[in-house]
């Protein structure tokens, strides 16, 4: 069983890179190096794309295999951004760039779940990651928290209900999907805590970072004291870069559990996109200038549809989400009758049960997938049907 710092037993059986041996020698030889070991072409496509002129001649090697952890330029940057927004004391060797951050997740249950193993999920929770434990062989435990006034001893005490001896890690997502709730500090952690007095991993999905509202400033939990050696943190170019068609994402860890992970990836993908990597080193760089008009934009939003909407809904701290319960409105009907209604109606909307356990009959609207206006167009639809 592997909790932390032991791995799952399949990553005994994974190799990395055939090259991994060698990568410091192949290093220390530098241009000098000629590269006869890999199977690639030194001639760019002959034939026309869609690309800028500036964007190739700065990007020679666009089009071939990069180092399976990523893009060097763009780690770097990440470096620089981990530290300057999220307190992360990191190194290039702390980042696996991947496939997005469903990959960095899917990768890092290889590595961490063993077969009979369990996740404790706070919950409501992004339904994939379910998922991804049980195509690690895994079973979940649900602990309900987003929805919920528990304090921290209170979630404290949820979490170590939970607890088993098969347990090996406990998977957050703050700012969450689907609630919009934005974990405090005491929260956070408390569950560092219980990571920390179990021996368990800790899986950070911290996809919605900083697309946090009203001044909130969500806390990395690998930040805290004892943790970034316990923790796996996952992020994405979904979400606030607005990106989500590049499949762009990354994973930040100690280097053993990078390493580890990496060699479950290049199983899987091998890496992600050479020319993806490259097109985000200067919006990573540049986040400062443009991010905030887009959290603004999207907390407008949020209040302009807390202002039309006629069902009660918590106010989303975070993300675009609003998730709420539809109990009060059903009259007779099921969550299924309702979001038929609602397609008949011409406004679509996502059913709770896929959301954990307790969900059954609750709603997600996500208001960033439209513009606003259409989006208060399909909240007054939405109105309309719950009324009914």
């Amino acid at each position: 069983m592997p909790r932390f710092p032991h791995f799952a037993a399949r990553t005994s059986r994974l190799t990395g890179s055939v090259y991994e041996i060698y990568r410091g020698r192949m290093a220390a030889q530098g241009d000098r190096l000629v590269a006869l070991h890999i199977g690639d072409s030194y001639a760019p496509p002959p034939y026309p794309l869609p690309l800028d002129a500036a964007f190739t001649r700065a990007n020679p090697s666009f089009n071939r295999y990069c180092d399976t952890f990523g893009v060097p330029a763009l780690r770097e940057a990440l470096v620089a951004k981990l530290r300057e927004d999220n307190a992360l004391d990191v190194t290039r060797d702390n980042v696996l760039v991947t496939n997005g951050a469903t990959n960095a997740l899917s990768a890092t249950m290889q590595t961490l779940v063993d077969p009979g193993d369990e996740v404790i999920i706070l919950a409501p929770y992004w339904p994939f990651f379910r998922g991804m434990v049980r195509a690690a062989g895994g079973e979940i435990r649900e602990v309900p928290v987003y929805t919920t006034n528990a304090d921290a001893p209170a979630m404290r005490a949820r979490l170590d209900a939970a607890l088993t001896p098969r347990t090996v890690a406990v998977y957050l997502n703050t700012p969450n999907n689907p609630s919009g709730r934005v974990l405090s500090r005491a929260h956070v952690e408390t569950v560092a805590a219980f990571a920390r007095d179990n021996n368990l991993w800790l899986l950070s999905d911290e996809a919605y970072d900083g697309m946090a509202f009203d001044g909130r400033e969500p806390l990395s939990p690998a930040s805290l004291p004892g943790m970034l050696e316990r923790s796996v943190s996952v992020f994405t170019f979904s979400k606030v870069y607005l990106f989500a068609g590049l499949r762009l994402g990354y994973a930040v860890a100690s280097p053993d559990v990078i390493q580890a992970v990496n060699r479950a990836m290049v199983h899987q993908l091998y890496s992600p996109s050479s020319m993806a990597q490259q097109m985000m080193v200067e919006p990573v760089r540049t986040r400062r200038t443009w991010r905030s008009t887009f959290v603004d934009e999207y907390q407008r939003t949020r209040d302009a549809v807390a202002k039309v909407q006629r069902f009660d809904a918590p106010l989303p701290e975070g993300a675009y989400f609003f998730f709420f319960p539809v109990d009060a409105y059903l009259r007779g009907r099921s969550v299924s009758d309702v979001v038929n209604a609602c397609l008949d109606a011409g406004v679509s909307v996502a059913p709770g049960a896929d959301f954990g356990a307790d969900y059954a009959t609750w709603l997600r609207i996500c208001f960033a997938g439209e513009s606003p206006e259409r989006v208060l167009t399909g909240v007054e639809r939405l109105n309309g049907v719950l009324a009914g």
